[in-house]
């Protein structure tokens, strides 16, 4: 999907196509600049009476539809390894528009997506970390980079537009400022907000969600609740992840649940994450029940997505109320990117003797980098 520049205004007639007219004055000296996938387009108006607008079209289909007087156009996230044509013409208002005037482009695309750490991949000590941070490097060998917290200098959502944080540890206190140093100093901080708000995207996994708060995506008073980190036990059951919130929200069908086995252990469809076993009972998700809203919706799932600009995609398996969240998306706003924040204790990369549903794991965390990505 394109990602286009907020200040641009799209009129109703946007998906109009209308017929060229030669006599009518068309725009001139299109051009394309480059920045990694971000295309900017620029051209001249003619200096005729009665325009009413500009038509942008990649490959003959219309994108935008832009005021009389526009003369640039931005496409933030184009597919990389295509050669598109990229078209302007005139509306005038008259109904009448001009020839169309092209230009071709061809993306090449060096980004990758991030894994940061608080530590060197060696100095990781917990086995989920460690885990983790083996499948992105051998998942994402060519198009992905794991950086520290001292390496951010270089993070730009230019060439990092996806960045994935994970912190699953044992005796972890609850609350932001208690996750690892070097992901909560000043400089970290200041650095990864600045990412998201010139429209990174991010993706914060188990005790990670925490920083959904500092990274300004919600106010402190919706912080995660429902926390956990102590060792867990041996369990016979399976845990899963239900995303048909309420049994009436129904997100089966989005990007990141793609491909993913299901289970059949209750009535309604569930997705099996973790198998009987030892398993560390690691939540960092939200109790709906536990807020005060001010926006009004159906249900507390519907007030806390109104108050906070964000769907609640999956809660725990067994489920079906108002009351839990445990995958919630964060929509972009105001230039800010995407966040992804998934704190279900499921959602468990290293299960000790083995996980029958790893593959699910697996898959979960590709389609969330992809969707991302997108």
């Amino acid at each position: 999907m394109l990602a286009l520049m907020s200040a641009m205004v799209f009129q109703a007639c946007s998906d109009v196509q209308y017929h060229d007219t030669p006599s009518m004055a068309a725009a001139s000296n299109l051009k394309s600049e480059t920045n990694g996938r971000m295309v900017v387009l620029t051209w001249n108006l003619p200096s005729a009476a009665g325009i009413d607008g500009v038509q942008v079209l990649r490959n003959g289909d219309i994108i935008a539809t832009l005021p009389a007087d526009a003369t640039t156009y931005t496409i933030k996230r184009e597919t990389p390894g295509e050669d598109v044509a990229y078209t302007v013409k005139v509306i005038y208002k008259d109904g009448k528009v001009s020839e169309g005037i092209t230009v071709f482009c061809d993306v090449v695309s060096t980004e990758k997506v991030a894994m940061v750490l608080p530590c060197p991949f060696d100095q990781l000590t917990d086995d989920d970390e460690i885990a983790a941070a083996e499948w992105f490097k051998n998942t994402y060998v060519d198009n992905g980079v794991i950086l520290t917290t001292d390496e951010l200098a270089s993070l730009t959502p230019v060439n990092n537009p996806v960045v994935w944080i994970m912190v699953d540890r044992i005796g972890l206190q609850q609350g932001w400022r208690n996750l690892p140093a070097e992901l909560v100093s000043d400089a970290t901080i200041a650095a990864l907000k600045g990412y998201v708000e010139a429209g990174g995207n991010i993706f914060l996994a188990k005790h990670a969600t925490q920083l959904t708060v500092p990274l300004g995506y919600l106010a402190d008073n919706y912080a995660p609740g429902i926390f956990g980190s102590g060792e867990g036990g041996v369990g016979t059951d399976i845990w899963a992840i239900n995303c048909n919130i309420c049994l009436k929200y129904d997100h089966r069908n989005h990007e990141i649940f793609r491909g993913l086995t299901t289970c059949s252990q209750f009535e309604w469809e569930t997705y099996a994450l973790e198998g009987p076993g030892l398993r560390e009972d690691h939540n960092c998700m939200w109790d709906f029940n536990a807020f005060t809203y001010t926006a009004e919706g159906e249900d507390k799932v519907q007030k806390f997505q109104n108050q906070n600009n964000c769907t609640v995609l999956a809660t725990w398996g067994h489920v079906v109320d108002d009351a839990v969240g445990g995958i919630i998306d964060f929509n972009p706003a105001d230039g800010r990117g995407r966040c992804i924040a998934n704190g279900l204790s499921a959602y468990e990369f290293h299960e000790e003797g083995g996980n029958e549903f790893h593959a699910n794991i697996e898959r979960l965390t590709r389609n969330t980098i992809d969707y991302l990505n997108k």
